[in-house]
Formats: structure tokens, C-alpha cells, sequence
């Protein structure tokens, strides 16, 4: 992937708050994003759901994360682990939360006007996978500051996918009114995380205030661990073992 530097002006960019500009789907130089101002407030003023809940709140992609990373983090009491949750979202910072069904429609809407255009041959064309290439940089850049390898292990990510989709459907059930159609049958096999408690809307600004101090608290555990492990070079691929379990 090219650094910023060597792609060309015209290049699509987006400005941050810290007053950096993001260019988007290329390698983020280190320090080109403030993790408080770019990352955290943004998240703790994106809604899930698209803003769609009947209590008129804005439940946070900020909160969520950090939902789940404290019921991973209280089971394992793993850092690795929580802070692979907390960051799962990180990229919606300065991209934003694009719900599942608008990709789907998305998809939908491209196949459509591949076959309209004859342009049908060929491998098909993911939407998903062009989000996730413009999201990668982020991602890897936030892994690093974090102290995190990038890409994840297999078993932490595939982990951090379960609890995500689970507490989902915690979040349907503590938040949402009655559904009027059924969701993906894929979820059905799944059951709702498990909360001790249903889940109670913080505002944008102390989700966004928990993100950072568990980003803080967690990222500067890891770093420890991985300046310990330079003498042992195995030992940052033991500790994400360990998470992954």
C-alpha cells in the first residue's frame, strides 16, 4: 500500500478534527491521527441503527465497542483481547457507520447496474471488500498505536466477530422496538450476549470519554508487554494465543 506521500493530490481526502488531512485508502504515517479527536469523539457521536431507535437517543458506536470490550476483558481478563474488540469499529471514526442492510442494498443496486450495463462477465464485484480496503489503513494504523499486531491472529479476530454479532442482538433486544420482519437467519444460531444488565444510553460525550481511557489504559499495557518481549520474540505471538482462547 502507498504512504500519503506518493499519491497525487487530486487523491480523495477527508479533513480530520485535529486539522490533519486523512487520505483515504492509503498507509497513515505515524502521528498523522489524534486518537482523542479524530477516533473517539467521532465514534462517540456515530449512532448504531442509523439513529433509528424509538427512545430518540444516539447509542454510539463508542459504547459498543466498549460494551464488548469490557465483557471480553471480564471474562479473560485479557488486554490483547478487549482492546482487539474496543478497536473493531475504529475505522467508523472518520468513515461512519454504514449499516449492513444499506451495503447489502448497495451490492444489490451494483449487480443490478452491471447486468442493466451488459457488464456482466467476470469476477463479481464486493462491496464489502472495497469497504474494507479503505478501512484497512485506519485499522492498521490504530493496531499499532494500540500495540496490537495487524493483521489479527485468525482465532482473536473470528473471537471479536462472535461477541460482536451477539451483542448485536443484545442490543435489538435492549434497544430496538418489535421488529417488523425478521432479521438474517444467519442469527439465528446465535444467542445475545449475555449482559449483566440491559444496556443504558451514555451521551456521545462520556462514550467517547470511556473509549479513550480504555484505549489509554489497555494500549499502554500492550506496549509494555511487547518492549518486554523484544528479548523474546515469541512471546506477542503467545499472548494473542492466549486471547484467542
Amino acid at each position: 500500500m502507498k504512504p500519503a506521500d506518493t499519491v497525487p493530490a487530486a487523491a480523495p481526502w477527508l479533513p480530520l478534527a485535529s486539522g490533519r488531512a486523512l487520505i483515504l485508502g492509503r498507509a497513515i504515517e505515524p502521528g498523522t491521527l489524534d486518537i482523542r479527536r479524530d477516533i473517539a469523539i467521532p465514534l462517540g457521536q456515530t449512532g448504531r441503527f442509523a439513529n433509528q431507535l424509538p427512545s430518540g437517543l444516539t447509542y454510539s458506536v463508542a459504547q459498543h465497542c466498549c460494551i464488548g470490550a469490557d465483557f471480553l476483558w471480564g471474562q479473560t481478563q485479557d488486554d490483547a483481547l478487549a482492546m482487539a474488540f474496543l478497536l473493531h469499529d475504529g475505522h467508523e471514526g472518520p468513515l461512519g457507520d454504514q449499516t449492513s442492510p444499506f451495503l447489502a442494498a448497495l451490492q444489490i443496486a451494483l449487480d443490478e447496474t452491471r447486468q442493466e450495463l451488459g457488464d456482466v462477465p467476470g469476477p463479481r464485484l464486493s462491496i464489502q471488500r472495497l469497504r474494507r480496503r479503505i478501512a484497512e489503513p485506519i485499522d492498521r494504523y490504530l493496531h499499532a498505536e494500540a500495540g496490537l499486531p495487524w493483521p489479527l491472529p485468525a482465532l482473536l479476530r473470528d473471537r471479536v466477530h462472535h461477541v460482536d454479532l451477539q451483542l448485536l442482538l443484545a442490543e435489538r433486544d435492549h434497544l430496538l422496538g418489535p421488529q417488523p420482519r425478521p432479521w438474517d437467519e444467519k442469527l439465528r444460531s446465535i444467542k445475545p450476549l449475555n449482559l449483566k444488565q440491559r444496556i443504558k444510553v451514555l451521551s456521545p460525550a462520556k462514550a467517547a470519554e470511556a473509549w479513550v481511557t480504555r484505549f489509554e489504559m489497555w494500549a499502554s499495557r500492550l506496549h509494555g508487554a511487547r518492549a518486554r518481549a523484544k528479548a523474546n520474540p515469541g512471546t506477542i505471538a503467545e499472548l494473542t494465543r492466549q486471547a484467542a482462547r
